[in-house]
Formats: C-alpha cells, structure tokens, sequence
C-alpha cells in the first residue's frame, strides 16, 4: 500500500532553450540574444524594470550621414588639391613674367644708361681748331683723381689768376701748366683747378673743361665756369690777345649750351672777400670781356 509520502513527486525540468548566435545592439554594444525565447515569448508578456540596456523593438542607426560627410570631406581634399595644383601654377606663371620683364627692363635700362645717359658724362670738347688752344692731351696732362660734372647750363663766369709765372712761349707755358697742375694735385685736389687758363701770348689751355667740376672760388664753383690767367697780375700786364681768345672760348660755351646766354661774369675778387685775384691789372680790362659785372669791383684789394 502506497501512501501519498512514499511516492516520490514528479518533476518537470525544462531545458533552456538553445542560445542562437544572433546579436542585439543594446547601448551601443553588441550582446548576444536568446533569439529562440524572444520570439516563443510575447513582447506583451515581458516585463522590465529599471534597465537602460534593454530596447523593446527593432532599432535603426543610421551610417548615412557618416558617409555623407566623409565624401564632402574626400571631396573638400580633392577640391583642395585641385586648387593647390592650379595656384601652383599660376604661381609659377606670374614669376616668369615677372622675371621676363625685370630682364626686359633691366636690358632696356642698361642700354639707356650706356648709349645716352653715359654719353653725356664725358669731358666735353669746344670744337676749337686753333693753334691758340691747346686741349689737355695737347699740354700732357696727367690723368684727375676723378672728375665730377657740372649740371648745365651755368649762369656764371669767374675770372681769377695762378700768382705764379708769366709765361709768353708754348713750350715755357706747357711747364708752367704741369706745375700748377702738380701744385693743385698736392693740396688734395682731383685736377688742374680751373676750367680754363690763359697764358700771357693768349694761347687758352683746356684745364678741367668745358662741364667739368672746378675748384678755385668756394660756393661758386659748382654753378661757375672758372678761367685763370697764368702769372701774377698784381705787376705782370695783360694782353689785347688774351681777352681776343678767351671771348671766343665763352662764345662757344654759349653755343654748345655750357654757359646761359645771359651769363654774368666776375672777377674772383668780387665774389670773395679780402682777395687779391685776379689782380689789379686784370680787373681793370675785364671790361674787354662779354657780360662783366662791376658789382663789388671796388671791393677787389691791390696787392
């Protein structure tokens, strides 16, 4: 006889159901899912309480604004590139034509510089053909420390003397030329001072020439033609010849445009101070000479 106690009570096992290898996204991570039990189980009959990883539901991510943005973004670079590349060159464009015309320009320039601007930096010749004037090859000249040039034309003629020899012969004049030539070398000057000079038998010696800086009367010699005559003319005597020659010699400096038509002629005397140059005897005949000016002549001291 079996009792209730005795029999032993059944019990019914149930297996889980098998684990299928699907997968859920569940915040952003991939878990597995018992698919077999979501589906034989009703969403209706599940219940969750108080989890934020669990999504009831099918859920969709959306990659397409991922993509889109990495193809504006490969588009962007590529756009870029092309850019790059194109004002690339361009770049290179625009340094060869710049290059070109700093060449053109520079050719252009230095054929003014050498055939026009040059040329007028050159000692200027009177086109005298007397045997009265002699130019510097003609007395041996030594060769100026530098030569500046005068901006053309003057107004202005200064007329002084060297207050050394008198001279009458060519040969004794030529000496008399390459001392005061040395004397001016010696006190540190560039050349010969004057523009021109004139010996006492009239012959006129091209000095520093015709557009050519002199040095003999300071503040005057950059807007002056300066003359000296040869010797000491406190007691040496001028010459009808000397003031012949040298009003030829102005005369074509007017013409070749050295000298203003309306040029003004003094002696140094009267432009500088307490100076005895060019000396009595010449102040009193440079009335023989075009365009002198008697302005401050009483200031001009005897020796």
């Amino acid at each position: 006889m079996k009792s209730d106690g005795d029999e032993n009570p059944k019990h019914e096992t149930k297996s889980p159901p098998p684990i299928s290898s699907d997968v859920a996204v569940v915040d952003d991570r991939i878990m597995a899912v018992a698919t077999q039990a979501a589906s034989s189980t009703p969403i209706s009959q599940l219940n969750v309480t108080k989890s934020s990883r669990v999504h009831i539901g099918p859920k969709f991510i959306s990659v397409t604004q991922t993509v889109r943005n990495t193809e504006e973004i490969k588009g962007q670079i590529l756009g870029q590139e092309l850019i790059s590349s194109k004002s690339t060159r361009k770049l290179r464009c625009s340094i060869a034509v710049f290059v070109c015309w700093t060449l053109i320009v520079t050719l252009g320039l230095g054929f003014y510089i050498s055939h026009y601007a040059l040329s007028k930096l050159t000692r200027l010749d009177l086109d005298i053909h007397e045997p009265w004037y002699l130019r510097r090859s003609d007395w041996q000249a030594m060769s100026p420390y530098s030569v500046d040039f005068l901006d053309l034309p003057l107004s202005f003629v200064i007329v002084g003397h060297s207050a050394t020899n008198y001279c009458t012969e060519k040969y004794e004049c030529i000496k008399e030329m390459l001392d005061v030539q040395k004397s001016h070398l010696h006190r540190g000057w560039q050349d010969i001072g004057p523009n021109f000079l004139v010996s006492g038998n009239g012959i006129v010696f091209e000095g520093r020439g015709a557009n050519v800086f002199g040095a003999m009367a300071i503040a005057w010699n950059r807007r002056s033609i300066l003359i000296m005559f040869l010797g000491d003319y406190t007691k040496d005597k001028t010459t009808p010849v000397q003031f012949e020659h040298l009003n030829i010699v102005l005369d074509q400096l007017v013409k070749q445009g050295v000298l203003r038509p309306d040029y003004t002629l003094y002696g140094q005397c009267q432009v500088a101070s307490l100076t005895i140059s060019p000396g009595p005897n010449v102040i009193r005949e440079l009335h023989n000479l075009k365009h002198w000016s008697s302005e401050n002549s009483s200031l001009c001291l005897r020796g």
